[in-house]
């Protein structure tokens, strides 16, 4: 009941004034998100008023554009004018790129796509440059003082999907301005995705579906699993991930190897969890994104977690990259380079460091591998096991060097584990941390259900008479008040 005292004191206790006043506010350090419940008190008023212009296409659309650049603007500030400007560049670019032929055509593709990147090299990139160059060089080239704008990776890869397409012809070049500033500031993905393509969303603009009552059951489903997700299991795993990866030789070899799986855990719940926000933010408003993660720890080999995992980004880099390069068309050795040099930029898209550089290089070599020997591999029980095991282990220990802060600890995790791992770490991480223990139970045991039942569990909520969702609602908000820290995390992909 103190926890519920809390969020009543947030809303009554403040006053108008200054909650008017810290509205307008913006930090670059603490981003606006989805688990604040500012955000969401914010969202209910956006909600009501948005009920009331909906039949408005223009009202709607220009209302729906000025919330996500509000949106955006409370966790980047002036970062928004930049963010604007790409907007309305490549919207012009791509108007340009459809009205000229042969080799101009080509030319302006390749320069509209080097000025949508140049904003992300800069911002991400240019001190990782910088760095290697003073030290391959022996040069002394100061480091710039660099903000990286929130979402600047996602919604780059967004913009040059849609001028791609444009200019191979898949898509129409959006003729109204405000259709794509719609599509490209639409607020749910905006800063850590699903990446969206114009495809896939331009068509939804103008003709958003208007909710009903399995819609709204459906958002709140979305919604209130992707809060208990990052707040109840990624946050809380979160604690114990944070404190074997600042200090790997303060704990035995056992200690470090359960924080590797937690974070194996806390990423996919957090990122995972994200996700069911945002398509469910988006029904409640008339729009459908696309799932982007499928039950990818079921996966019994390397390529079929790709599918599952990130699906909007995998796909991207298949689409955007991997095919571009020339996919499995040219050869047999082509075809493990096209997926090396594929994953390494997927690796580098994540950040400007040589860590994830090797990720994403042990990844395309992975993917290679997989696809050499696949077919002398049997269809069995007993080998789709095994795949599971060598491909959930694998992972693991490549998100070893996601989540470190360098190489040296990442090393110093690994030998950890490999040097001094005993069956008697396991028995005292039982008695001494027996919450954490048992949640990595429970998500072992949720990732393993089947996506087809997990499906069928929600799809029966869908039943039940809409009098009992408000019971759902109050249970739902007291686990997530009870076990979510007095300050929240931010999602793990916003620094992407």
């Amino acid at each position: 009941m103190l926890q519920n005292i809390e969020v009543i004191e947030y809303l009554k206790g403040i006053p108008f004034e200054q909650m008017i006043r810290d509205l307008f506010l913006y930090s670059t350090k603490e981003p606006w998100f989805f688990t604040e419940f500012s955000f969401l008190l914010v969202f209910g008023i956006f909600v009501f008023f948005y009920a009331l212009v909906f039949d408005w296409n223009i009202i709607r659309k220009c209302y729906l554009v000025a919330f996500s650049l509000f949106f955006y603007y409370k966790s980047s500030g002036p970062f928004l004018a930049l963010f604007i400007t790409q907007v309305t560049c490549d919207y012009a670019f791509a108007q340009w790129i459809q009205k000229t032929h042969a080799r101009s055509k080509k030319l302006l593709g390749f320069i509209s796509i080097l000025f949508s990147l140049s904003f992300l090299m800069y911002f991400k990139y240019a001190n990782f440059f910088i760095d290697n160059t003073n030290a391959l060089l022996l040069t002394h080239f100061e480091l710039v003082d660099l903000f990286l704008p929130i979402g600047i990776s996602f919604y780059t890869f967004q913009s040059i999907s849609y001028l791609v397409d444009v200019y191979r012809g898949e898509i129409k070049a959006s003729s109204n301005f405000l259709d794509y500033a719609f599509y490209m500031t639409f607020f749910p993905h905006l800063v850590a995705g699903p990446i969206v393509r114009a495809s896939d969303f331009l068509g939804q603009v103008n003709h958003p579906a208007r909710p009903n009552a399995l819609v709204f059951k459906e958002s709140f489903v979305r919604i209130m699993l992707g809060l208990i997700k990052k707040l109840f299991i990624a946050d809380y795993l979160a604690k114990y991930v944070d404190m074997v990866f600042a200090s790997p030789s303060f704990y035995s070899g056992g200690e470090n190897l359960l924080g590797v799986i937690a974070y194996t855990f806390q990423i996919y719940f957090d990122f995972s969890g994200y996700s069911d926000i945002a398509i469910g933010l988006a029904l409640l408003v008339g729009y459908r994104l696309k799932e982007n993660f499928d039950n990818p720890y079921n996966a019994t080999n390397i390529t079929v977690f790709w599918r599952k995992w990130h699906i909007s980004l995998s796909s991207w880099l298949r689409d955007y990259v991997y095919i571009p390069l020339g996919g499995n068309r040219k050869g047999e050795f082509n075809t493990y380079l096209f997926l090396l040099i594929t994953m390494l930029v997927g690796g580098f898209w994540h950040g400007a460091s040589w860590k994830f550089v090797f990720w994403g290089f042990a990844h395309g070599i992975a993917l290679g591998f997989h696809k050499l020997i696949k077919h002398r591999l049997p269809d069995n029980m007993l080998m789709n096991g095994l795949g599971w095991l060598s491909t959930f282990s694998f992972v693991s220990f490549c998100w070893i060097f996601f989540r470190s802060s360098d190489f040296n600890s990442a090393i110093e995790i690994i030998q950890r584990i490999g040097n001094h791992t005993l069956m008697n770490d396991f028995l005292g991480f039982w008695y001494s941390r027996f919450e954490v223990s048992l949640l990595l139970i429970g998500v072992f045991a949720i990732v393993l259900i089947p996506q087809g039942l997990k499906k069928w569990c929600i799809e029966s909520l869908y039943l039940i008479p809409a009098f009992f969702w408000i019971f759902f609602l109050l249970i739902a908000l007291q686990v997530i008040i009870q076990f979510k820290d007095e300050v929240v995390q931010p999602f793990i992909y916003f620094q992407f």
